[in-house]
């Protein structure tokens, strides 16, 4: 099953924190596995509290990963700059949904659940990929607009409306110049996920990703690979075994590296 993800997104105080701790119990209960990010509105940097001050001397010393790991919870920090696709991809591995916190500018692209700060912001803070509007009950905001979701009601639209990331191929498959245009539509209910020439493909028996990009493959090639690594298990004798997912890493040195050799 595809990782989906949805954004909550607000004025500053519009409760969006608020909304994310009401939604995860809720889909939690559904048996979903559900994570959670928070992107910042400006340059800040986070660290585990000062009684693990060791952990900001190691992440000085400029690694690219540090773990802090204690018998309560694990932390890793990521010590470079990521764009939010990068991360998402990292995050939403072995997830059912994951909630995104921030301003919508820095959602674009993402489906997103607009929160209320006063009434009448409906037009100002709503964009092609809002798919609900609602208001935390502490603000007590009603509104008339169509997409307007009682507060109770979110946990059920963030499971319906969450998608998984387009690709980003722009590959024209779809009828549409871009992955931007086809996931607007989607999010408008005048297409499907399937719609889409390479996510079409993400729930087949065999997946071939170059890059961390999906590759399709139609239903001969996924065949020939079934077959050839199915060969290769009886070799090994591994064929008595109950097969759920088998995985193949290849690795490919660039020309550069190649060259420094």
């Amino acid at each position: 099953m595809l990782t989906r993800f949805i954004g909550i997104t607000g004025l500053k105080k519009s409760g969006k924190t608020t909304t994310i701790e009401t939604i995860v119990p809720k889909l939690a209960e559904k048996g979903l596995r559900v994570g959670t990010i928070k992107v910042a509105f400006k340059d800040v940097s986070i660290d585990v509290n000062q009684e693990h001050y060791d952990v900001i001397r190691h992440r000085n010393s400029k690694p690219k990963i540090t773990m802090f790991k204690s018998n309560k919870e694990t932390v890793v920090f990521y010590n470079d700059e990521m764009n939010l696709r990068d991360s998402l991809k990292i995050l939403g591995k072995n997830l059912d949904i994951v909630l995104i916190e921030g301003f919508k500018e820095n959602l674009k692209g993402l489906p997103q659940i607009t929160l209320l700060k006063e009434e009448g912001q409906e037009k100002e803070f709503t964009s092609d990929y809002t798919v609900a509007i609602s208001s935390i009950p502490e603000l007590s905001i009603k509104s008339r607009h169509k997409l307007f979701v009682d507060f109770d009601n979110l946990a059920d639209v963030a499971e319906k409306t969450a998608l998984p990331l387009f690709p980003e191929l722009n590959c024209k498959h779809c009828g549409y110049d871009t992955c931007d245009l086809l996931m607007k539509e989607v999010i408008a209910g005048k297409k499907a996920v399937e719609d889409c020439y390479i996510l079409g493909y993400e729930n087949s028996e065999v997946q071939l990703k170059v890059n961390d990009n999906v590759i399709p493959c139609n239903v001969f090639v996924q065949d020939i690979f079934k077959n050839v690594i199915t060969g290769v298990l009886t070799t090994l004798k591994l064929e008595e075994m109950e097969l759920t997912n088998v995985e193949i890493n290849i690795s490919y040195k660039s020309k550069k590296e190649k060259k420094n050799e």
